[in-house]
């Protein structure tokens, strides 16, 4: 069953899906599930099994954004090993353990890309042009994830015409995802695109004996209507060189269950808790890394207020458990007890570490967005400018790249990367593209930024700011790496011989 949806890649395709958000504010999807996962290994075999729930609720909707909380919550089942053990020995079953529930905001948009969004302070949260956002977490190989974002897949780019595209992955250490439209098919009597995707480790077909090697697949039945996903089926195997059964494999399936529109007083309700429980998470954060240090009175108060938004609410809310689940965390908080850092919401003073930004004289790692891929520049200088739209600087640092763009045309390519932001329509200057993935490859972490990159697409120049000096300074590296080459020089350019000079550089022996 599983090869067969991996040689779907094979198809020709039929369908696009719908190339905006057709999401409405209220709109709820209920998916449902399975989370299935085991190993083959000395010592460490097992299978275990997990009932999937996620819920979408789309807080607020406009022509280029639909902004929805997901709650994913996941509860253990049975396990065929684990279960038989509890029997005997009398300890409990897993499937009595508290579910693990994550909540996630998440900013869909137009073109089908989407970032994480982390609004600040207590509810009501805005959510608007200026709230903090960071592209969604990368996708664990070698376990579970404790959140889904699968029901919102990447769009083919305009004019594919069913041509199979890459998107890059936010870990280095990964290759690009391979998608492809497949064909059209009814799902519960609805007309979707089948996306295919397939990515892989570099020796997957060849596993080196003791190393691992993996493989994800994901087919993705996508609605033609709405761009969201109606169906997921995604398989990742793992090899080790060794055995040549598999050594470890996850599989995760989920279906559209329900959709409806949370309307008047209920929608209220659920914004209500959705925000108390995302503000509550993001505030303790912080504490919860070493409980036991801060004492239980870090975190009485924090349960008292829960307590008292429990005790005012309707307990039929859907997103109810959300809150729950926070409180959960702060009791064993309390007692100075673990807790799982996966099932809480990072917000902007948690993050990940971002991966370190290329340094002069590394190779710049490739990317796509939209129509650009930053392979197909080679051949010519890239600038790339990273900024956010509606910051202080952005002003500065798009006319930089515009002055650019206008002035070196086709020598150079410059590319303006808007993240944490979408950016307005602009009538004239460079194009802008969306630097979501970008930003998670190149570990931006402030902006604006800018990197200037040679023919062979090498760092030889980068800066973090902007200020008067900085289009002065940006145009002074793409002069030297345009200026015409010399056979006798070290460096590989020479700049243009003042009339009645020698030119600069080495001279030949």
């Amino acid at each position: 069953m599983v090869g067969g949806f991996l040689a779907l890649a094979l198809l020709a395709p039929c369908a696009e899906p719908a190339r905006a958000v057709g999401l409405l504010k209220g709109d709820e999807l209920t998916y449902t599930g399975t989370v299935s996962e085991g190993a083959n290994r000395v010592g460490n075999r097992f299978r275990r099994g997990h009932a999937l729930e996620i819920r979408v609720l789309v807080l607020d909707a406009s022509d280029r954004w639909a902004d929805a909380a997901i709650l994913t919550v996941l509860r253990r089942t049975d396990d065929a090993v684990s279960g038989a053990v509890a029997d005997l020995t009398g300890g409990a079953r897993a499937a009595n353990a508290p579910p693990l529930v994550r909540l996630d905001l998440v900013r869909v948009h137009a073109d089908g890309t989407a970032h994480a969004l982390f609004p600040v302070g207590p509810p009501p949260l805005a959510l608007d042009a200026k709230t903090p956002a960071r592209g969604l977490p990368v996708l664990p190989l070698d376990c579970f994830a404790p959140f889904e974002f699968g029901m919102f897949p990447p769009r083919p780019p305009r004019g594919s015409n069913g041509e199979p595209w890459t998107v890059a992955s936010a870990d280095n250490a990964r290759g690009a995802e391979t998608w492809q439209e497949a064909k059209t098919e009814f799902v519960t009597g609805e007309r979707c695109a089948l996306l295919v995707m397939n990515q892989q480790h570099a020796n997957w077909e060849k596993p080196v004996g003791g190393k691992g090697a993996w493989h994800r697949a994901d087919a993705v039945w996508v609605s033609t209507l709405d761009g969201t996903a109606r169906k997921l089926h995604r398989v990742i195997k793992h090899r080790d060189g060794i055995e040549a059964d598999l050594a470890a494999w996850l599989e995760v399936k989920f279906e559209l269950k329900d959709r409806g529109r949370a309307v008047g007083r209920t929608f209220d309700r659920a914004r209500h808790d959705i925000e108390t429980a995302f503000a509550a998470a993001s505030d303790a954060a912080p504490f919860l890394a070493d409980a036991a240090k801060h004492g239980p009175r870090a975190f009485e108060s924090r349960i008292q207020k829960l307590d008292a938004h429990l005790s005012e609410t309707d307990a039929t809310s859907t997103y109810r458990e959300a809150v729950v689940a926070v409180r959960r965390q702060l009791e064993a908080a309390k007692r100075g007890q673990p807790v799982a850092k996966v099932a809480v919401p990072l917000g902007p003073a948690v993050l990940p570490k971002q991966i370190a930004w290329p340094g002069v004289g590394d190779f710049a790692p490739d990317f796509t967005s939209g129509p650009f891929k930053l392979t197909a520049q080679r051949g010519k200088p890239v600038v790339l400018v990273f900024y956010k739209p509606g910051s202080e600087t952005a002003p500065l640092a798009l006319a930089v790249a515009d002055a650019l763009h206008e002035k070196y045309g086709a020598k150079a390519a410059v590319v303006p990367l808007a993240v944490w932001a979408e950016q307005p329509a602009r009538a004239s200057g460079a194009p802008v593209f969306d630097g979501s993935r970008a930003e998670l490859v190149y570990g931006v972490d402030s902006v604006p930024r800018f990197a200037v990159l040679d023919a062979r697409g090498v760092v030889k120049w980068s800066f973090a700011g902007a200020g008067a000096e900085t289009g002065f300074a940006v145009n002074e590296q793409l002069e030297r790496l345009l200026a015409p080459a010399s056979p006798s020089s070290t460096t590989g350019t020479l700049g243009a011989p003042a009339t009645g000079t020698a030119p600069r550089g080495h001279l030949p022996r």
